[in-house]
């Protein structure tokens, strides 16, 4: 238990200055917190898996270059271990690429992650498209959260299996999503 408080304080800190996209400003470290309790939610126990998902995001949006990015993992090696460093690594996106190449990528790449990566993938994408209904992300478009939907549909696809209740949580929320949008 420790551990998993030693994380969220971690991730508080990394993303302390950051809110999400939406209307609402919520604080973004709701959003890892979220995505570790949808995992718990649905019988998940791992405390490795727990970790990572609540830093999941802290290379991804909170370093700008390969020389932070090697320090924040030097950081998260010794504070939470190589397997939590290597989860959080699979998961995160290289800022680098344009976006509709990051997009493609995690299309791509989500069939050949680890169990763990792949379960806070759909966590991720559960909690990201609750959020497109009850805190949009700013000027998004219908379409484009149409299209949101339908990207982070693909990218599940490569994920499932692993844990019945974290597939069936993401379609009933895809649907929820999907169908409110549709009637719009």
């Amino acid at each position: 238990m420790n551990k998993i408080i030693e994380a969220v304080s971690f991730a508080a800190d990394r993303h302390k200055n950051q809110t999400r996209k939406g209307i609402g400003k919520i604080p973004y470290i709701n959003h890892p917190v979220k995505v570790a309790q949808i995992l718990v939610d649905c019988h998940e126990n791992d405390t490795e898996l727990i970790m990572a998902a609540l830093l999941h995001d802290v290379i991804e949006d909170t370093t700008r270059n390969e020389e932070e990015i090697k320090g924040l993992s030097n950081v998260i090696l010794s504070k939470f271990g190589e397997i939590v460093l290597l989860t959080v690594m699979e998961v995160s996106d290289n800022k680098n690429l344009p976006v509709d190449e990051r997009k493609r990528l995690q299309i791509v790449n989500t069939p050949d992650l680890s169990d763990r990566a792949k379960k806070i993938k759909i966590a991720d994408k559960i909690n990201n498209i609750i959020d497109i209904k009850n805190d949009p992300p700013e000027n998004w478009t219908k379409e484009r959260k149409l299209a949101y939907l339908d990207w982070s549909k693909k990218v599940v696809e490569g994920a499932r299996g692993l844990n019945k209740k974290l597939d069936q949580y993401f379609d009933q929320v895809y649907q929820d999503v999907y169908n409110q949008l549709k009637s719009l």
